[in-house]
């Protein structure tokens, strides 16, 4: 019976082991490796939220003014009244009145073709077409495309036709499709 005990507490301390020492470490070891990644994704977070408010203070340091020419020109929404708008009162200073005005294709995020990722956040673009007609000169037309060309919001021209509406007055209708563009 004395060399049973010994060897029944040896059996007894390998179950224990077995059974409840190294189940509990090796959760241990789980638990820790996710304590881990959690540090990391907090420290992570430390240096965002310290870069943001960086950001913030160079922000800060904009004027207004500033700020609403970034906003005119790359709005975060899109408003096709205000488009329409903006580009009427550039035609109204060369005397031209738009004609004709139709809203295109509007693309965005869920449109993989047209969106475009912009800086290092990859904030998807998106964009509208805007089609109308007018009918001018050619220096007024000339005029009309620098004042399109210097005005704060981005506009590209995808295309333009033109045909003579009188040649002895010199007066051409001009079609246009123009494409704007907005943050999601």
């Amino acid at each position: 019976m004395r060399s049973l005990l010994p060897l029944i507490l040896v059996i007894a301390a390998v179950g224990l082991f077995a059974g409840y020492v190294n189940p509990t470490y090796q959760a241990t070891k789980t638990i820790a490796a996710q304590v881990d990644s959690y540090n990391q994704a907090l420290t992570t977070s430390k240096q965002l939220r310290a870069q943001r408010d960086t950001l913030l203070s160079k922000r800060a340091t904009f004027s207004t003014d500033d700020v609403q020419k970034l906003e005119r020109m790359l709005p975060d929404n899109v408003d096709n009244i205000r488009l329409i708008i903006d580009i009427n009162n550039i035609a109204a200073r060369h005397s031209l009145t738009l004609k004709n005005v139709s809203l295109g294709t509007v693309s965005s995020a869920s449109t993989a073709r047209s969106a475009v990722a912009v800086g290092a956040s990859g904030d998807p673009v998106g964009s509208v077409e805007l089609g109308f007609t007018t009918s001018a000169s050619y220096a007024n037309f000339a005029a009309f495309l620098t004042d399109l060309e210097h005005s704060l919001r981005l506009v590209d021209i995808e295309k333009l036709n033109f045909k003579v509406a009188d040649p002895k007055i010199d007066i051409n209708d001009y079609t246009f499709t123009i494409r704007t563009y907005w943050l999601h």
